[in-house]
Parts: C-alpha cells; structure tokens; sequence
C-alpha cells in the first residue's frame, strides 16, 4: 500500500511528466481496466465512468493527463481521508 501512497503524492504534486507504469499502477489500484490500445492512446474502463485515455509518450505521462486522471479519480480528496 505505501508504493500505491507515494506514487499518489507525487501524482498530486503534478510533475511535468511521469512513468506510464506508475499512472497505470494507480489506476488500477482504484479499478480501471485496460480495454482497448490504439498506438500510444491506451483506454481504461471502469463501471459507471466514461473510458479514460491514457497517452503514453516515449513511456511517459504528461501533466495535462495526469491532471485528468486526478480530477476523475478524485484522488485529493481520497488522499485528504487517508491522511486523517
């Protein structure tokens, strides 16, 4: 669980880009689902939510998606709970 953490706070903390692997560790901790691979666009999934398109650059995630990905799993928040 602290791996899942700390890539979470340094999600949080936007870098400019980060390790495809990492973004894909968290969304699956919360369970999103690879469903689909077009190139670099890698779709997610998960019951109840539109799909999640994750681009992969040279095996990095830029900030805009990673900003995406925070707003949609509603990780501040979730980390906020943890924290208490």
């Amino acid at each position: 669980m602290s791996k899942i953490l700390k890539l979470i706070e340094k999600m949080l903390r936007l870098p400019a880009e980060m390790r495809f692997e990492d973004v894909v560790k968290v969304l699956e901790f919360f369970g999103w689902n690879l469903e689909n691979v077009n190139g670099s666009h890698f779709v997610y999934y998960k019951e109840g939510f539109l799909p999640l398109t994750v681009v992969r650059h040279k095996n990095r995630v830029k900030r805009e998606c990673i900003r995406k990905i925070i707003g949609i799993l509603n990780l501040e928040e979730w980390y906020e709970e943890r924290e208490k």
